[in-house]
């Protein structure tokens, strides 16, 4: 049923002989869909958008217009809303405790204590209960996924070879950054259907060209699991990705769009964002320390650099950085993070250690989280062909097919729904 929320609005007009109080307003808060048993209500709806909308300001991620967007965000709650009820159903359910396991992992993997990651989503205006909820669905979708999905999964030992063997390969040590869109067709679909599909992927390519940002149109348009977050696939290896993928990567330039590719699945257009190289099996490591001080203070760019000339005057780093640095993992060891390589790090701290020598003292930078200043310490080149290349195969594969299964599994799901869209 409709859920009602009235605000009475007394307003008093006084007069010479009496005061009149006149009803006010009431505000119907009204269902945007029905799906199956439950209902997205309008008020969820505009609380999610907002939430996604500083989330993507977060990441300088673009969208699209509001309503284009408004209209993504209610899909994919219609589908989060299917997949809670199927949780429901199997009973599968999250504690308070996991969540508060799962908050600290993400604060951990930013260098802060859990009251430093929530005052500074609060400083960049995130609710932060809203953001509990939004960790506790992820938290339920994966179990899930786990549950009705992974457990099916099975990656033979011949395909490990395969992987292993492929990845001595020049050509196979490339590690590739993708941006994804997909427009999904069903296997089963009229030949009317599929060139619709056709039509509509040569528009968005059209656009792409014209000049749109990927992560704009992937919002706007792709069905992929990863469209709200401008359909980024990370960095992959070429095993870790569908053949006709694969086979398209290796062609391209980076920066370069592909035209549209059809699979079973629908037509995909592909961005190569960045590729790096790792012949021979060595990785290219940096090793570095940082100074760390939250978005929430005012005066952090002057107080880092302040704490740079006196670094640069003849002070220990070390020193400075127990003394002045908020991030909790680091700052006892001197500023020392650990030994990363190309996307282990956020894309600032990255950036910046590329174009230090070592032994130089960065200017302050931003990154969402904070200020920093950073000093890179060495480098290395580290052979990752070890003992572990076996155990990282067989992990690639098991995404790649989770990946791939789970897309078609929430498709099936949605085809078992009743989904009645209210406007």
């Amino acid at each position: 049923m409709t859920k009602l929320i009235a605000i009475a609005l007394l307003c008093c007009l006084t007069t010479a002989n009496s005061a009149r109080v006149f009803a006010a307003d009431v505000v119907i808060d009204t269902i945007v869909a029905v799906v199956n048993e439950g209902v997205v209500l309008s008020s969820e709806l505009d609380a999610e958008v907002t939430y996604l909308k500083l989330q993507a300001k977060a990441n300088n991620q673009n969208l699209p217009d509001d309503s284009v967007f408004r209209e993504r965000v209610l899909q994919r709650m219609i589908d989060q809303q299917i997949q809670r009820q199927h949780a429901a159903k199997l009973g599968i359910a999250v504690d308070a405790s996991s969540v508060n396991r799962a908050i600290e992992q993400v604060a951990q993997g930013n260098n802060m204590s859990s009251q430093q990651f929530q005052q500074t989503l609060l400083s960049q205006g995130f609710d932060y209960n809203y953001y509990r909820k939004s960790i506790e669905t992820e938290l339920l979708l994966s179990r899930l996924v786990q549950r009705d999905v992974q457990s099916r999964i099975r990656v033979s030992k011949q395909e490990i070879d395969d992987y292993v063997s492929a990845s001595k390969k020049g050509e196979q040590q490339q590690r590739y950054r993708v941006q994804h869109i997909l427009l999904a067709v069903p296997a089963s679909a009229a030949k009317a259907e599929v060139e619709k599909a056709r039509t509509r992927a040569n528009s968005v390519l059209e656009k792409l060209q014209a000049g749109q940002d990927f992560a704009e149109a992937a919002a706007a348009n792709s069905d992929g699991v990863r469209a709200l977050e401008g359909g980024d696939l990370g960095w992959r290896v070429l095993q870790e990705l569908p053949e006709f993928l694969a086979t398209a990567l290796v062609d391209m330039s980076v920066g370069e769009i592909s035209e549209p590719l059809r699979s079973p699945n629908g037509f995909h257009i592909v961005k190569l964002t960045d590729k790096g190289d790792q012949s021979d099996g060595l990785r290219a490591e940096t090793l570095a320390r940082h100074i760390f001080i939250a978005t929430d203070l005012d005066n952090a760019e002057q107080k880092l650099r302040d704490i740079r000339q006196r670094i640069i005057a003849g002070e220990p780093f070390e020193a400075l950085a127990q003394e002045f640095s908020e991030d909790p993992n680091s700052a006892s060891k001197g500023g020392e993070l650990p030994w990363f390589f190309k996307g282990q790090m956020p894309e600032e701290i990255e950036s910046v250690a590329i174009g230090l020598e070592a032994g130089t003292i960065s200017e302050p930078f931003r990154t969402q989280f904070g200020w920093h200043i950073l000093e890179v310490v060495d480098r290395r080149e580290r052979d990752s062909t070890d003992d572990t290349a076996r155990q990282q195969a067989e992990q690639s594969l098991r995404t790649q097919k989770v990946e791939q299964e789970t897309e078609r599994w929430l498709r099936r799901l949605r085809d078992e729904s009743f989904i009645e869209i209210r406007g």
